[in-house]
C-alpha cells in the first residue's frame, strides 16, 4: 500500500461506519487507526477544531472532518464508481437519504444503544477502553469511560426527546422503517441498484455501529430481518468499485415508505427547525458557533408527534442539498422538481434556511444572514 490515507475512527462510532464503508467500496488505500486519548483530545482537536471521529489525514498531510465533505472531496479525487448517481433524480434522492440517515435516525441510534445499557454497555466499554486508553489499567480507563464519555452520551437522550413515555413511539417508527428497508433489500442489493450510493452510506452509519453491532438491537432488530442484515454486511464488506445504478433515473417503488418519512416527517422537522433558528437569531452572533442544541422542534412521527431539541447542523446539511440543486442545469432541475411534486416532496425546495456554515461539529450563521435578521421588522 503506497501513500495511504490515515482514517481515525472506531467501531463504536456511528459516522466511522459510514466513512469506513465508503473507503472500502472505493478501494482507497487507507490505514484505520483507533485514536488514543491524547490523539483524540489534543491532536485531532487542534487539527480540525473538535475532539471528534472520524477524521481523515491524506498523504499530503491535510486533515479532513465531516463525512459529507470528505466524501465530496474524495469523489473528485477518485471518480471511478461514483457513489452519487449521474442522473438528477437519483442523485437528489441519494442526498436526501444521506441526510435522513445521518440526522433523522440519530434518536433511534441513541435510543437503541443507551436505553438498553444492560445489554450494550459491556461492548461499548470494551471498545472505548481498548481503543482510547490502550495499556491503561482497566479500573482507571473503565472509570473514565463510565463517568465521562458514557455519561455525556446518555445525557443526549432527553435532548433528543427520548424517555420512558416517548420510547414506544420511536420503537414503532423504527420497526416500521426497518421492515420497509428489509422489503426493499429483498429486491435490490442497495438503494438504487447494485452499487452503493451516498444514501446507503448515510444509512449504514446508524444501522451498523448502533443497530447492527450493539448486542440488543442486533439481536432484536437487525438479525431477524435477513435482507436488511445482508445489506449491513455488504456495506461493511463491499466489493470494491462494482455495481451499477438503475437505468433511466429510476427509483424503485419499494423506496416509497422511506421517502414518505423523508417528506412527511423530516421536512416538517426542518420547517420547525427554521422557525426555532429564526426565533433565536436576534440573540446570536454571526460567525460564532451555535449551540449544539438550539430550541425545540415538533413534527409528526409514525402515529404521533415527536418533540426534541434542534440540531442546527441538520439545517446546514439540508442547505447543502438545496445549494447543489440550485447548481443543476435547467433541464435536470425541472426533472427533480417534477419528481418531488409527484412524490409529495416539493416542500423541501421551499425551505428558507438562514445561511449557515459548518464550524467543526456545529453550524454558525453567516454574517450577512445575522445582519439581515436584525433588520427585519
Amino acid at each position: 500500500m503506497s501513500n495511504p490515507y490515515t482514517f481515525y475512527g472506531a467501531e463504536l462510532s456511528l459516522y466511522s461506519g459510514k466513512l469506513r464503508a465508503y473507503l472500502r467500496f472505493k478501494g482507497i488505500p487507507h490505514v484505520e487507526v483507533n485514536p488514543s486519548f491524547y490523539t483524540f483530545n489534543v491532536t485531532i482537536k487542534r487539527r480540525v477544531g473538535d475532539a471528534v471521529i472520524p477524521v481523515l489525514l491524506d498523504p499530503a498531510g491535510n486533515w479532513m472532518q465531516d463525512t459529507s465533505e470528505i466524501i465530496q472531496l474524495l469523489e473528485e479525487r477518485f471518480p471511478e464508481a461514483a457513489v452519487i448517481p449521474l442522473s438528477p433524480v437519483q442523485a437528489f434522492a441519494a442526498r436526501l437519504f444521506e441526510l435522513w440517515g445521518d440526522e433523522f435516525w440519530l434518536p433511534t441510534a441513541m435510543h437503541t444503544r443507551w436505553s438498553h445499557r444492560r445489554e450494550n454497555y459491556p461492548l461499548f466499554e470494551h471498545d472505548a477502553t481498548q481503543g482510547f486508553f490502550p495499556g491503561w489499567p482497566r479500573a482507571v480507563s473503565g472509570l473514565i469511560v463510565r463517568k465521562g464519555l458514557a455519561r455525556m452520551l446518555i445525557g443526549f437522550l432527553p435532548k433528543l426527546g427520548i424517555d420512558a413515555r416517548t420510547a414506544p413511539l420511536l420503537d414503532a417508527w423504527t420497526e416500521h422503517q426497518l421492515d420497509a428497508l428489509d422489503r426493499h433489500f429483498a429486491a435490490q442489493p442497495f438503494l438504487f441498484g447494485s452499487r452503493p450510493s451516498l444514501g446507503d452510506l448515510g444509512l449504514i452509519g446508524p444501522l451498523y455501529a448502533h443497530l447492527g453491532r450493539d448486542p440488543w438491537p442486533r439481536q432484536h432488530l437487525i438479525e431477524p430481518r435477513q435482507h436488511l442484515h445482508a445489506w449491513v454486511q455488504r456495506m461493511q464488506h463491499p466489493v470494491a468499485r462494482q455495481g451499477e445504478f438503475l437505468a433511466g433515473d429510476a427509483l424503485p417503488e419499494t423506496l416509497m415508505p422511506m421517502l414518505r418519512s423523508i417528506f412527511d416527517e423530516m421536512v416538517p422537522l426542518l420547517q420547525s427547525g427554521i422557525l426555532a433558528l429564526r426565533a433565536a437569531m436576534p440573540s446570536l452572533k454571526a460567525g460564532k458557533r451555535l449551540p449544539r442544541f438550539l430550541g425545540k422542534v415538533d413534527f409528526p412521527l409514525h402515529s404521533g408527534r415527536w418533540s426534541q431539541e434542534l440540531l442546527p447542523y441538520t439545517l446546514w446539511m439540508a442547505q447543502r442539498i438545496l445549494d447543489q440543486f440550485r447548481q443543476l442545469p435547467d433541464d435536470d432541475a425541472a426533472r427533480v422538481r417534477a419528481w418531488l411534486e409527484q412524490a409529495g416532496g416539493q416542500a423541501f425546495l421551499d425551505l428558507d434556511i438562514p445561511r449557515l456554515r459548518r464550524m467543526g461539529l456545529r453550524a454558525a450563521l453567516e454574517p450577512a444572514t445575522a445582519n439581515n435578521s436584525r433588520n427585519r421588522p
